[in-house]
């Protein structure tokens, strides 16, 4: 198995889990940038060519607010009605 190959199946691993980034590193080992980077380079490669752009699905938007969470875990809610915060929240990823 590679390098790839075994970092991937470990991000699948996490996705489907409870655990938070550092829990799920503290678990396996993993140093928690380099658990990272090859998280954002599994996104990469399933959306190849996605220009930087990100989905927004009606699950992702509830009662007025919505969901923006980072590659690195971190999620905020904001009102939809914040949309100047929102895009400058995104312009800094």
């Amino acid at each position: 198995m590679s390098k790839e190959q075994e970092m991937f199946a470990l991000i699948d691993e996490f996705e489907s889990g409870s655990l938070n980034g550092r829990e799920f590193c503290e678990t396996k080992g993993l140093v928690l940038s380099t658990f990272y980077y090859w998280k954002k380079k599994k996104a990469r490669n399933e959306s190849p060519g996605s220009g930087g752009f990100i989905v927004i699905s009606p699950n992702t938007v509830k009662d007025g607010n919505l969901e923006l969470i980072y590659p690195n875990g971190i999620r905020l809610i904001l009102e939809v009605s914040q949309l100047p915060l929102i895009s400058k929240l995104l312009r800094l990823y």
